[in-house]
């Protein structure tokens, strides 16, 4: 393999690694479920909680299409390697983005029932 196509294996592989890292680490919102507020019976706090954590997925779900749309941007090489290892990154992103989606709708499902558990209605 040539000395270029070295460089871009290692491009690639650090870029890989960076987006793993970025989707895993968890930034300094993330908290932990509220057993708490199940345990009390607190409707009022667990549509609270589940109307932020969707808030959270979504923000999730903008991060990993950013992501995705930077991977498309990259240019380094167009060998066969490069060119399916930035298909890769970008599948693995909008994937990433889809389930944080879904989640984020489950979540407004969630925080629905339990706004109706209250006997209050809301949008």
């Amino acid at each position: 393999m040539t000395k270029i196509g070295n460089q871009v294996k290692g491009v690639v592989a650090a870029l890989m690694l960076v987006g793993v890292v970025a989707c895993s680490v968890p930034d300094s919102d993330s908290h932990s479920p509220p057993q708490d507020l199940v345990a009390k019976n607190d409707h009022a706090g667990l549509e609270t909680w589940y109307v932020k954590e969707a808030a959270h997925l979504r923000k999730r779900t903008k991060d990993m299409m950013a992501m995705a749309e930077e991977y498309q941007k990259i240019h380094e090489s167009s060998t066969p390697a490069a060119v399916s290892a930035k298909i890769v990154l970008v599948q693995h992103c909008q994937t990433l983005a889809a389930s944080y989606a879904k989640a984020a709708d489950e979540a407004d499902a969630m925080a629905r029932a339990h706004r109706d558990m209250t006997g209050r209605s809301g949008s």
